[in-house]
């Protein structure tokens, strides 16, 4: 519901507005009511808004309404899914678990020569972004694995 205020305070539901004048004439020199059909000279509808979209669309094969990640390609991982995502419920719930999933990893880092992770403590943390967009902060033990412009002395 879309309520909108006027400068006196009076509040205009632009919701029943729209529905309420839906069937009179839009202005300007296009020949459509305010719902988008195409009427002629005495307002009877010529054509229904929803076969020119459709007419639209059959003509113009390269518009889409697919959605598209504004992230760009997932890179891929190899490792395990995560088996402790709730049970599904509904399609929606499903598809949403599926994004959400964390991956687990087969291998671990190997430590340098001659060392343990167990024994050694990390150089620092770097940030690494997951498939799902989360961001995992991961540490690095040697300075070749350092973000770049950390660590390194010159």
């Amino acid at each position: 519901m879309v309520q909108r205020k006027t400068n006196k305070g009076q509040i205009i539901d632009l919701d029943r507005l729209f529905a309420s004048q839906g069937d009179r004439p839009a202005i300007g020199n296009m020949r459509t009511d305010a719902k988008g059909n195409i009427i002629d000279e005495n307002g009877n509808i010529v054509t229904p808004s929803e076969e020119r979209v459709r007419a639209y669309y059959q003509d113009n094969p390269r518009s889409s309404t697919s959605q598209q990640s504004l992230k760009g390609d997932v890179p891929q991982q190899s490792g395990s899914l995560d088996d402790t995502a709730p049970e599904v419920k509904t399609a929606q719930t499903q598809k949403e678990n599926k994004r959400t999933q964390k991956i687990i990893p087969d291998t671990e880092p190997e430590a340098p020569l001659g060392e343990s992770f167990d024994e050694q403590e990390p150089l620092g943390f770097r940030e690494v972004e997951l498939p799902n967009g989360d961001i995992d902060m991961v540490p690095y033990y040697t300075q070749e694995d350092a973000p770049d412009g950390e660590g390194k002395t010159t």
